[in-house]
This record gives structure tokens, sequence and C-alpha cells, in this order.
């Protein structure tokens, strides 16, 4: 079977995990106390871990782990499927985006500079164009002059 917390608070994990196994385990023919031992054990192996790890009381986690019903009817964890997820607290999720925020704010304001910059040489491009183009009239003018003028 797999017991799995859903997400919780880390400070409340204990609790639901007495919950969750009373709910999974109602009509299973496990005895009270047996899912009580159970509970306890798997609370102080996830204690370790989540203290090991460092993480928060107020943090999100969800935890999960498989275990067997025996024959005598108790409650073996297989420990090497116990995972842990943790969440971090909001305030430091929303100051990493806050970082993140600045830097699209600094990459945006680069990009509006050489925007800026690109639409002053289109603006000098069609201005040299336009001159272009009259020196080009010009000459065409002149041509056309010395042609009718040599006749």
């Amino acid at each position: 079977m797999r017991m799995s917390t859903g997400f919780v608070r880390a400070a409340r994990y204990d609790d639901k995990v007495r919950r969750v196994l009373f709910a999974l385990l109602r009509n299973k023919g496990v005895p009270n106390d047996e899912i009580l031992r159970a509970a306890a054990e798997f609370n102080k192996k996830v204690f370790e871990e989540i203290t090991k790890r460092g993480i928060e009381k107020r943090d999100l986690v969800r935890i999960m782990c498989e275990f067997d019903i025996t024959p005598d009817r108790k409650i073996v964890w297989k420990w090497d499927t116990l995972k842990i997820e943790h969440y971090e607290e909001a305030k430091e999720i929303g100051a990493k985006l806050s970082v993140l925020m600045a830097q699209l704010e600094e990459r945006d304001k680069l990009l509006e500079t050489l925007f800026n910059r690109l639409l002053k040489i289109a603006e000098n491009l069609r201005t040299a164009a336009s001159e272009i183009e009259s020196l080009i009239d010009e000459l065409k003018d002149k041509i056309a002059l010395a042609g009718t003028e040599s006749k």
C-alpha cells in the first residue's frame, strides 16, 4: 500500500500521517495500537530527515511512502520508497521572483535602448536615401539638360 500526506505544513505532518493511516487501514483489520505504533515509527524517521534537510516548520511538504501489512497485521515500512517533497515558504519564493523581475526589467530597458538606436539608424538611412534620390534626380536633370543643349 502507499501512504501520502498530501500538502501539509512541516509542523503538522505527524497529525496528518496518523489520520491518513487510520483512513487507509480502517477496514483492513489492523489494530489501532499497531497503526499508532507505525505512525510513531514513521514520524520519527521523517522528523530526522526533515531536520537533516533543514526544512522549516512553516514550509509545505508532501510525504509519501509504501508499506506492507504482514499476515499478523503488522505494518512494515518500505523505507527505500520514502519521498519527501519540499515546497518553500511563499516569502522565499517571492524574494526569488523579485530578483527575476528586476532582471527582466533590466533586460527590457536594454531592449528599449537598442530599439531606439535602431530607429535612429533607420531614420538616418531614410534621410540618406532621400538625399541620394535627390542627387540622382538632379544628375538626371543635368544630363537631360546637357543632352538638349547639344542638339
